[in-house]
């Protein structure tokens, strides 16, 4: 019973008020030019796989982080590939539970993940030339999808403000 008081608790001072549940292949209207994503996950294995876009077109980026308890790696498509370690690993809760946070700028995708700066890739750095056509400045606006295939995904916040 105290333990569930104390659930109860946390989520009435908001520590869980603004978690939404994923559901994947919806579209979520979320400008990443204004706002920042959130995901929370208790896995170390699996895929969290999100991809952003306008209304009017298909999917215009693609974001895809591997779990595993040997390491953290990811992909951002049209940048990266194959998949590249996160230059900073993220320490392992021993609650397992991970908050990841993508914070995408006019120039670059900042990946934290409980706090901790894991990622901070500027597009320019990408030897891929289509790389800042997909990501650079404000045509990756208005919408992101979590793919079917997003296997680690739990909830999503996108109450966060971009300053630059």
């Amino acid at each position: 019973m105290l333990a569930l008081f104390g659930f109860i608790l946390l989520l009435t001072n908001g520590v869980f008020s603004d978690w939404t549940p994923v559901v994947r292949d919806q579209a979520i209207p979320l400008d990443l030019t204004r706002n920042w994503l959130q995901v929370r996950t208790d896995s170390l294995s699996g895929r969290i796989r999100w991809m952003t876009g306008r209304e009017d077109t298909k999917n215009v980026g693609k974001m895809m982080v591997w779990l595993s308890s040997r390491g953290m790696r990811y992909i951002i498509e049209g940048c990266t590939f194959p998949p590249q370690w996160f230059p900073v690993q993220p320490d392992i809760p021993a609650d397992k539970i991970l908050i990841w946070e993508f914070v995408k700028t006019r120039t670059s995708m900042e990946v934290y993940c409980n706090g901790v700066e894991v990622l901070n890739y500027r597009f320019a750095d990408s030897n891929r030339p289509y790389c800042r056509h997909i990501w650079d400045g404000a045509e990756n606006s208005g919408q992101i999808v979590f793919s079917p295939r997003d296997s680690a995904s739990k909830y999503y916040d996108q109450s966060g403000e971009i300053v630059e």
